[in-house]
């Protein structure tokens, strides 16, 4: 017993020796650990802070930018459709209103109600719209003039209205304009361009740099454009014909490396030859492949056709199997290749080469004439405008340069071309001061070029222009104008002295609009188009306009 109860002493002992060499925290010690971590927390805090306060800027900006674009629209149909203008506030007037007589008979107001939100509805019964605004402002023009500003009701043909909603986070407000013009009481054969309501679709929302489409069918449509990292992409869209909509059907990325400033051109319902700037700034061609069945992309063998350098291609269709491609090649020449195109291996091959422009050759357009007949179009040499005529050999495909004109000797850049008839054009440009300019270009049997009267469509910018034809003498003009905005305009042309009359403009995305590209889409004899373009933020956008004549 004395034995066991020395042992559990001696176990005691050693227990109690073993805790003597735990050694707590001094109060010196706590203080110094406190001191740390508060000096760690002011550092890291302001870190969240500020990457809340860019969220929620992020956040605010995305709300008021969506809020701008809904109010915009709304206003632009709302207006277009009105019957008169029966009261609208001085042109001067920041918290201005409208009034008008709609199609229905009913008077309808716009104004900036006490809690600063614009309200709509009919006289006596209005209903906030969108908010909060800093600014309305109507200017409203005649017929004839869109630099003075008129309040007569009897005379308002077009009315331009900014407003400025306020941001109500740390983001800056946003200021949104858009011009609106009155059907019903326009006094000539003007057809408004407005966007349809439902259509705005973002096929890409980070990048949507340089579309290019192509219709599939009636209602089916592929776009290729440099998406994120300047990677070539493709996507497949279906148009709603019933509700005028947008909508994905799938996506795929044909180049890993790069794609951009992408040409596109059908070869049948399945197959689309993409000429593209690739890798190194290299020129890249490949075919694309739409499977019907569930709308999926795939794509061929890529062929480098230029080693060097291959920017801005144009493409045509020069038989079933060949296609003519004009693009800026090394140094800045003017380069043009003939592929020949397989759809059975999906692959694509060089068969001729010519350089039609040794010194300067910039964004290329192209249009046929007719068969084996070219009419190209670029900026060139001190920045003037160039057209000159190609043909192509149908049985050597041999690329020969048979005449050259100077269409613009001062500046034509960006330019856009489309046939009227086979000795008539249309071309588009960015002339002096990056003003929006318009001729028609003449190619008579000899191959000779000239061109008739030029008009000034934009007297502000007007840039990347592309061009459709709506009906008879009318043709759609869509392009980048003042502050990136998203802007078109009709061009009719007199085929009797080739003259331009210009109608007035339309700003369809006040947001952004760079490289807009537009088809016709024709639907039970109801005409629209088909617009992508890079908007907002850089985003890939489509939308569907629409332009219907008001006879007189």
């Amino acid at each position: 017993m004395y034995g066991l109860l020395k042992t559990k002493k001696s176990m005691m002992t050693i227990l109690r020796n073993k805790t003597l060499m735990n050694k707590g925290l001094t109060l010196l010690e706590m203080i110094i650990s406190l001191a740390i971590i508060a000096v760690i927390f002011a550092v890291v805090l302001p870190q969240f802070r500020t990457m809340e306060s860019s969220w929620a800027s992020k956040q605010t900006t995305a709300e008021v930018i969506q809020n701008g674009r809904i109010l915009t629209n709304r206003l632009n149909r709302s207006l277009a459709t009105a019957v008169r203008i029966t009261a609208v506030s001085d042109p001067a007037e920041t918290n201005g209103y409208i009034e008008f007589e709609g199609n229905d008979g009913t008077t309808y107001r716009y104004d900036i109600a006490g809690n600063n939100y614009v309200e709509f509805g009919p006289v006596g019964n209005l209903n906030d719209l969108a908010g909060p605004v800093s600014q309305l402002q109507f200017t409203c023009y005649d017929a004839h003039d869109l630099d003075t500003p008129t309040t007569n009701p009897a005379e308002i043909r077009s009315v331009r209205v900014e407003v400025i909603l306020t941001n109500p986070g740390p983001g800056p407000d946003k200021t949104f304009t858009t011009m609106a013009y009155l059907r019903s009481s326009y006094d000539k054969y003007v057809p408004p361009v407005y966007v349809e309501p439902d259509s705005p679709f973002e096929f890409n929302i980070t990048l949507g740099q340089n579309p290019e489409l192509a219709q599939i069918d009636n209602t089916h449509y592929l776009f290729v454009y440099a998406g994120p990292g300047e990677d070539g992409w493709a996507v497949v869209a279906t148009v709603n014909t019933t509700g005028w909509t947008v909508a994905r059907e799938s996506t795929f990325e044909y180049d890993t490396d790069k794609g951009d400033q992408p040409a596109l051109a059908k070869i049948d319902d399945e197959h689309y030859l993409c000429a593209y700037n690739g890798a190194g700034n290299d020129g890249f061609a490949v075919i694309l492949k739409v499977n019907a069945g569930d709308w999926t992309v795939t794509r061929g063998t890529p062929l480098e056709y230029d080693t060097v350098n291959g920017q801005s291609p144009a493409i045509a269709q020069v038989d079933p199997t060949h296609f003519l491609c004009v693009y800026e090649g090394p140094l800045n020449t003017g380069q043009a290749v003939v592929f020949e195109v397989d759809t059975t291996s999906d692959t694509v091959n060089v068969v001729t080469t010519l350089e039609f422009e040794s010194t300067w050759c910039s964004t290329p357009a192209i249009s046929k004439i007719e068969d084996g007949r070219f009419l190209c179009v670029y900026e060139g040499p001190q920045n003037d405008g160039w057209a000159i005529v190609l043909t192509v050999n149908p049985g050597t495909y041999q690329i020969l340069k048979i005449s050259q004109f100077e269409f613009n000797t001062t500046k034509a850049t960006t330019p856009a071309i489309i046939r009227i008839d086979l000795q008539h054009f249309l071309c588009a440009y960015a002339g002096s001061g990056d003003n929006g300019y318009a001729v028609i270009l003449m190619v008579d049997a000899l191959n000779s070029i000239g061109k008739g009267p030029t008009v000034v469509y934009d007297s502000g910018k007007a840039i990347t222009p592309d061009l459709a034809w709506i009906d008879g003498d009318r043709y759609v003009c869509v392009y980048e104008g003042p502050n990136l905005d998203a802007w078109t305009n009709v061009f009719v042309v007199n085929t009797t002295d080739w003259s331009i009359t210009v109608d007035l403009q339309a700003e369809y995305d006040p947001v952004g609009g760079q490289t807009p590209c537009i088809v016709k889409i024709v639907q039970d004899e109801e005409i629209r188009f088909l617009c992508v373009y890079q908007g907002s933020n850089n985003d890939g956008w489509a939308v569907i306009l629409n332009t219907k004549p008001l006879l007189p």
